[in-house]
């Protein structure tokens, strides 16, 4: 995880933390970010809304791919919800590579996730 955002926010540092759980591929380091009740949503996946369905979906995606990591080139904030972008480079497991922007919204509580909704296209995965 990499961010080149000449801009920062209060949240800065738990996009970092979660960005760098996403790249390390830990599906229970990110799910420790969010409330029990998120509401989660991938691309044009159908909603999640509980942290478990969200560690589960997301352990079973990062078996599907050999790495990933992200470059935050924006970060923005009003009040208690958040947004990033920037490009998201995955290696397939057969190593071919596969680069998207991606662009996510967060909505915060108590310094958890509430509502975090990810706009992003896999069908090249």
């Amino acid at each position: 995880m990499k961010i080149t955002s000449k801009s920062m926010t209060e949240h800065t540092p738990l996009i970092a933390e979660l960005y760098s759980a996403v790249d390390a591929m830990d599906a229970n380091k990110v799910a420790s970010f969010l409330v029990d009740n998120v509401t989660f949503q991938l691309g044009n996946f159908d909603k999640l809304t509980n942290r478990k369905d969200v560690e589960e979906a997301n352990a079973s995606f990062f078996k599907t791919i050999k790495a990933m990591r992200h470059t935050i080139s924006g970060i923005w904030a009003s009040g208690s919800t958040a947004f990033c972008d920037g490009l998201v480079h995955y290696t397939r497991k057969d190593l071919s590579e596969h680069e998207v922007p991606f662009a996510t919204r967060l909505e915060l509580q108590d310094g958890k996730i509430t509502d975090y909704r990810v706009y992003v296209d896999i069908s090249g995965l």
